[in-house]
């Protein structure tokens, strides 16, 4: 799927689940996302879009070349931290990678593209991966710990993502690994007045919040997050390590942030009479 389709359409749903270790056949149907050829009515606030990059487990680029290309973020120690883990994430600025750019308008290799707008909305998950029947790992929550061995039943993984404006036109996203795992319970929570207690049906949650880091993103830069293939026993292998027809798979999140203001005069081009702007994709191609 392309990157095209976002900039013709906002996707206003939240997602139900963030999901885990997952196999294709349970990715979310593309005939579901709806589309539009009509002009996008921008909303005040934060576009964020995202999309999932997968190739066989590995893979040259996305395992290695891709890194070579990106900014760390986070500081030293969070680097370190995300590394015991498997995990690593980075920005991509200026000239982007030839082979990046192809993986974007690839059909077979980009997929599970998203569009969201958060004017009302504070957070979404970006699933990953998953549902995997069983999900095993270890994870280092602190350096000087130790770490500990976890195995979830019926894992779904993603990156909890939270956008925030900024006055230089930025956005700071803050990045957080999530895995739901097993059936729906009922949970008493409190009222919205305080005055009892409502029931409430969700799926247990595991929060990797020692893990969590804050990116500053330009309109032109992408985020990328994802793991390393040597690490098949870490956190980053169950969010980021997936199986198709019997055969490991991995995958690399792509974001890209920008601040929204309907009433500011457009800084693209149009695309004909319809006022619909470029895409992601054809925005990555050009020169910078």
């Amino acid at each position: 799927m392309r990157w095209a389709w976002v900039r013709s359409v906002i996707v206003i749903a939240c997602a139900t689940a963030p999901s885990g270790c997952l196999t294709r056949a349970e990715q979310p149907s593309l005939a579901s996302v709806a589309r539009s050829l009509a002009p996008v009515q921008q909303v005040e606030g934060i576009q964020l879009e995202s999309i999932i990059l997968e190739r066989p487990i590995g893979d040259r680029f996305l395992d290695r070349e891709l890194w070579d290309s990106t900014l760390p973020v986070g500081s030293p120690e969070m680097q370190v931290l995300l590394s015991e883990n498997g995990l690593r994430a980075g920005i991509l600025a200026g000239s982007l990678p030839p082979r990046f750019q192809a993986l974007l308008e690839s059909d077979a290799e980009a997929i599970a593209g998203r569009g969201l707008t958060f004017a009302n909305r504070k957070e979404e998950v970006l699933p990953t991966s998953g549902p995997s029947d069983l999900c095993e790992f270890t994870v280092l929550t602190d350096l000087a710990g130790k770490r500990a061995p976890v195995s979830l039943k019926q894992a779904r993984g993603g990156i909890l993502v939270r956008p925030e404006a900024t006055s230089d036109r930025r956005v700071r996203i803050t990045c957080e690994p999530q895995i739901q795992h097993g059936e729906r319970q009922q949970y008493l929570r409190p009222s919205e007045d305080v005055t009892g207690w409502v029931k409430h049906e969700e799926v247990p949650l595991v929060r990797y919040q020692p893990l969590a880091f804050d990116v500053p993103l330009g309109r032109s830069e992408y985020l990328v997050i994802g793991w390393r293939a040597d690490q098949d026993d870490t956190l980053g292998a169950a969010l980021f390590g997936v199986e198709a027809n019997a055969q490991p798979r991995q995958r690399v999140l792509v974001i890209r942030a920008r601040q929204v203001n309907p009433s500011a005069t457009p800084d693209l081009p149009s695309l004909g009479s319809g006022g619909r702007r470029a895409s992601i994709a054809a925005e990555a191609g050009r020169p910078r």
